[in-house]
């Protein structure tokens, strides 16, 4: 679902006619009209970008480390065993360190001594909603401890982009014609049509999973499964506008 917010600057210059980088011809056969409009359009994201990770501590280097290994295996692996593509996932961060005493220093003695060292791993997966949702309960349900907030994106900001364009073309020519009627005069050909906002996010090759994917029988996902609610994305056009007067 579409919805359409206005805000409209209108400048109206009915015996000029200089524009920047394009001169329309202005004489008494040749009335023109010239006005800018701007329009704001909110679309649902169809992609989202989910963080799931894997953190722990331990009492040595080493078996910090192959626990983090374990569990970050195993969530992989219940990845692949779901049908996602290695090519799918990225890495987002991969950390080992010893706890610094500050970190410690409202800890007992006991609880200290099992946080000599600590390890992250997460891993980033862009997808269509309703995979998403079915990989973050996977990761979960596989021993992923750490969730970061979900980034929403539109498969194809160009076509947004373009739907804003022509919404603000649409009401420029709407604002023209009431311009016009108000001094007996009717709007006729455009001339001229510049998008003076032109700002895409773009998005690069995009990897996501057309097929279906399902969890493995033997792994037992979340009682209540997360419920990604996509957010909508705003994208903004603002158009300056020539039209001939008849």
């Amino acid at each position: 679902m579409t919805r359409y917010r206005f805000a409209l600057t209108v400048l109206a210059l009915l015996a000029t006619g200089t524009a920047h980088g394009q001169t329309v011809q202005v004489n008494p056969q040749n009335r023109t009209i010239e006005l800018t409009a701007q329009s704001s359009i909110e679309i649902e994201a169809d992609l989202v970008s989910v963080t799931v990770g894997y953190h722990n501590y331990g009492t040595t280097h080493e078996a910090t480390y192959n626990e983090n290994l374990r569990v970050a295996d195993e969530i992989l692996k219940s990845w692949m065993d779901a049908g996602l593509a290695t090519v799918d996932v990225s890495t987002h961060s991969l950390t080992l360190s010893r706890v610094s005493d500050d970190d410690l220093k409202n800890t007992d003695a006991s609880e200290r001594k099992q946080k000599q060292f600590e390890a992250t791993q997460s891993w980033t997966v862009t997808q269509k909603v309703a995979v998403a949702q079915k990989l973050l309960d996977i990761a979960v349900a596989a021993g992923a401890n750490e969730v970061g907030d979900p980034e929403w994106k539109l498969s194809d900001p160009d076509m947004a982009e373009g739907r804003a364009y022509a919404s603000a073309l649409e009401k420029a020519h709407g604002i023209a014609e009431e311009m016009a009627h108000s001094f007996g005069a009717k709007v006729g050909t455009l001339l001229y049509a510049t998008n003076q906002s032109r700002a895409v996010a773009f998005i690069g090759s995009l990897n996501t999973v057309s097929a279906s994917v399902g969890a493995s029988p033997a792994l037992r996902l979340p009682p209540h499964p997360v419920k990604l609610l996509p957010q909508k994305i705003q994208k903004d056009a603002l158009v300056r506008a020539i039209f001939a007067l008849e």
